[in-house]
């Protein structure tokens, strides 16, 4: 890597006269340099998520049992993406209907894996779903030491009176790991007041119970069954026990197994992910005009790594995690080498130029390469809006009750023949995230109140304190955390 280009680009930007001729051939040259560090990174990180995939998840015990879980298609799909990775230095001697045609496979790879992951995702919902219901039976067989109820309710609403600008989210806390202690009208009621206090943040809200909803009951999804079916047969399993009559020794055990399950989509999420991000880097070596050869002039490194990728079999997992990690430096440094051409890139005065003389059709199909490049880098990434980032156009109340009633309806709908004990946890999955209305903090007592009164089993009512206070506890202990980082 040469970290002095930057800076004699930048020479150049200030000696160079402000001509669009001008301005457009420095564009060019500094978007060409991004694009070969871009396909740079793609190459290390082909081939080093291929290693963490194949000789680092798979060889350990939970990625083993993960791979009982895969059927013969996806095993399949695994063993061609492992072949082409190990011929993509080859590439650049093919034939360019064989590259084509490897090419047209793997889009389909991406279309596959990336439906995988959409159904997956209902899968992790039901079976924490499946989790919090044995959870609550479990509850039931709870021994601990009293708990005084009067200090306890003191301590709830001191930890909700505590900060200030937090007390929406305590709130949402409490109430969402606790019995569900409204009805259904009361319950309307809450979701439209809290709507219409905070519909500035409606869409955000929408959009998290729509992904909870058509996750519920994952039969909704597209795909259910088909991707996985091992894992649909043992949610559907678990779904279908009544756990009313069973012993303590009978509950603990399904308990483990639903925990071992949500574990164990986990690790197929973390598989499927893998596996898409490595077929993102494939794409882009695919669309890039360089050729390895000019690319491993610019990155040595490349070359070490390949040589170490045809040795892996001889290497310990240490010595394989340790190749990782000192690939993930090289590949940080490319990445802090783009973000230096970024803001290179802010520096040019575009100030009394014509914008059409300097962007031709070169630089455009330049900008548009980079873009697909950008948005298959970013696979994996999230984008978190912090409150007040956006400013929205207020939106009219009659839209918001419509919309409210479009929910409502949707959630009626798929509870409709939904056990007693799953409409409990979604319910209280929903109270987590609906906006907490004006002043209800005066009424969080009264419902806590009700809502461990709801059953008279004392073992019960000691849990449920029991595991408000844990998570009081673990609140606080994010939060400290956060503010140290």
């Amino acid at each position: 890597m040469q970290q002095d280009e930057v800076m004699k680009l930048r020479e150049q930007l200030n000696k160079t006269p402000k001509t669009p001729k001008e301005i457009s051939m420095l564009l060019k040259r500094i978007i060409k340099k991004q694009e070969e560090i871009v396909q740079i990174i793609s190459i290390l990180e082909l081939f080093n998520e291929t290693v963490y995939l194949y000789h680092v998840l798979f060889r350990k015990k939970s990625g083993a049992n993960t791979l009982a879980y895969l059927d013969r298609e996806t095993q399949n799909i695994l063993e061609t993406i492992k072949n082409i990775v190990d011929n993509t230095q080859y590439f650049g001697f093919m034939e360019e209907k064989i590259i084509k045609k490897t090419e047209r496979a793997v889009r389909k790879y991406k279309d596959y894996f990336e439906n995988a992951i959409d159904v997956l995702y209902g899968y992790y919902v039901e079976s924490r779903y499946v989790n919090d219901v044995i959870n609550d039976r479990v509850r039931d067989f709870f021994s601990e030491e009293l708990i005084d109820e009067g200090e306890f309710y003191e301590s709830v609403i001191n930890f909700i009176n505590e900060v200030e600008e937090e007390k929406e989210e305590r709130i949402k806390e409490i109430i969402s790991s606790i019995p569900f202690a409204m009805s259904k009208k009361r319950f309307y009621e809450y979701l439209t007041r809290g709507l219409e206090k905070d519909y500035s943040n409606y869409e955000a809200f929408l959009e998290s119970v729509i992904d909870i909803e058509e996750n519920f009951y994952g039969k909704l999804i597209e795909g259910y069954g088909d991707f996985f079916p091992h894992i649909a047969e043992k949610i559907e399993y678990l779904q279908s026990l009544d756990f009313k009559y069973m012993t303590q020794e009978e509950v603990d055990a399904y308990f483990k197994k639903s925990m071992e399950l949500i574990e164990s989509i986990q690790q197929l999420r973390e598989v499927c992910f893998s596996v898409l991000k490595i077929i993102n880097r494939l794409l882009i070596v695919f669309v890039s005009k360089n050729s390895f050869k000019t690319l491993i002039s610019k990155e040595p490194f490349i070359v070490d790594y390949i040589v170490f990728y045809n040795k892996l079999n001889r290497n310990s997992l240490k010595e394989i995690e340790k190749n990782i990690k000192t690939c993930d430096n090289v590949i940080s440094n490319w990445y802090f080498e783009l973000y230096r051409y970024n803001l290179l890139l802010g520096e040019i005065d575009y100030s009394d130029l014509d914008i059409g003389e300097i962007i031709d059709e070169v630089i455009l199909q330049k900008i548009e390469i980079l873009s697909e490049f950008e948005n298959l880098l970013n696979d994996t990434s999230e984008i978190v809006l912090e409150d007040g980032q956006l400013e929205e156009e207020p939106i009219d109340m009659a839209v918001i009750k419509g919309e409210i009633k479009k929910v409502i309806s949707l959630i009626e709908d798929i509870s409709r023949n939904m056990k007693n004990e799953y409409r409990k946890a979604r319910l209280r999955r929903l109270m987590g995230i609906i906006p907490v209305p004006q002043n209800f903090e005066k009424e969080v007592l009264h419902y806590i109140k009700n809502s461990i009164e709801l059953d008279n089993s004392q073992s019960r009512k000691l849990s449920f304190m029991h595991t408000v206070t844990k998570k009081i506890e673990l609140y606080k202990d994010l939060k400290k955390t956060k503010k140290l980082l």
